[in-house]
């Protein structure tokens, strides 16, 4: 979904350009090639790898907090506070490294769908938010550097102009690259509308539903995005069938449904667990189609707001006279701003299908409506 063109950060919208989507195999394919890459700042633990080692970095009254503790004062502050970070942090020789803004950042990862559970491991934490693209680059977001991949001048010049950026690592011992590193110089301030989606994890998903509606009710900032479960990103299946219980409009889904056949409905609560032998066989023959909806669940939450202020920014200005492609173009990205709650209904609709197929197979249920 991101991609970085010439410096910049954009949002890739070759998909929202394409002609609208009539058929099951076109949602596949549109979905396989869907880049889902987006900034992660995942909560660390106390006891990840990076504050056992270098724990004395973090200030002092965040020390001792769990994730959960330092993801809730994050949204009681409305703020990230900076960490002293990169290549000089060790060259400072006493405290005064937590002072000192030319080193103080905070830290996101550019992540995939595929690659977001490594980070919670490496974090110890489920605990996430992911900003917008354009806050984050307006607030100066930029990719680490490391001196290894650069020539002198290059890193003079990195050195001379964002010391926070600068990284370097060593073949052999941990290779910091595959975080996929960027940093914004100094706290990071934020409001309800900067992000586009939070991570909380599987079992406290509901308890944070709560959490933040009862935050949003105290607060002039009404914290209004979506929550996603963790189980998204670790588990296809489950994404699936916890869908229901993070949106409510699939209480009931229709299956069987076949050309003007509108099938029967089932309650996806009601249905037995499935065994392991029944998670194997949605894995051998449905992984495909359970990863495209994983990434579907991803785009919706975070297309759907950011092409809102898109719309609305084009209702403001439809009285400028616009080239014929550029109008043509932009009816495109107004019709496929609703594709992926469309997407989500085909493919939920096709996969408890499935699901209701296997459990009739091994005699769990009667097939009859």
């Amino acid at each position: 979904m991101i991609e970085i063109r010439n410096g910049n950060i954009e949002y890739s919208i070759g998909h929202l350009l394409q002609d609208k989507i009539e058929s099951y195999p076109e949602i596949i394919d549109r979905l396989d090639k869907l880049d889902t890459q987006l900034f992660y700042n995942i909560i660390s633990s106390p006891e990840c790898r990076y504050e056992k080692k270098f724990g004395e970095r973090i200030k002092s009254e965040f020390k001792t907090m769990s994730p959960e503790e330092r993801f809730q004062n994050i949204f009681n502050e409305r703020i990230l506070y900076a960490n002293p970070k990169g290549y000089f942090v060790n060259k400072v020789h006493d405290d005064s490294a937590k002072s000192l803004n030319d080193i103080l950042s905070v830290s996101f990862s550019l992540a995939s769908l595929e690659e977001l559970p490594e980070h919670f491991r490496a974090r110890g934490s489920e605990f996430g938010i992911c900003f917008f693209h354009d806050f984050l680059q307006n607030r100066g977001l930029r990719q680490v550097e490391y001196l290894n991949d650069n020539d002198l001048s290059t890193n003079e010049r990195m050195i001379f102009n964002s010391p926070h950026l600068v990284e370097v690592y060593f073949e052999g011992q941990y290779d910091m690259r595959w975080e996929k590193e960027w940093r914004i110089n100094g706290d990071l301030p934020f409001s309800a509308s900067d992000i586009a989606f939070v991570i909380v994890p599987h079992d406290k998903y509901s308890f944070y539903s709560n959490w933040f509606y009862e935050l949003s009710n105290s607060s002039d900032d009404a914290f209004e995005f979506p929550i996603l479960s963790s189980i998204t990103y670790k588990s296809y299946l489950g994404n699936l069938l916890f869908l229901p219980q993070m949106d409510n409009s699939w209480n009931q889904v229709a299956v069987y449904r076949s050309g003007g056949d509108d099938g029967f409905k089932i309650t996806p609560s009601e249905l037995p667990e499935l065994d392991q032998n029944e998670i194997n066989s949605m894995y051998s023959y449905y992984s495909h189609e359970l990863k495209c909806l994983a990434k579907n669940t991803i785009l919706n939450f975070y297309e759907d707001r950011y092409t809102t202020k898109f719309k609305n920014f084009l209702d403001k200005i439809r009285t400028i006279s616009l080239d014929t492609t550029l109008v043509e173009d932009f009816k495109k990205i107004k019709l496929n701003s609703t594709e992926p709650s469309e997407s989500e209904r085909d493919l939920v609709c096709s996969l408890f299908t499935n699901v209701h197929q296997i459990l009739a197979d091994n005699n769990r249920l009667d097939l009859e409506p």
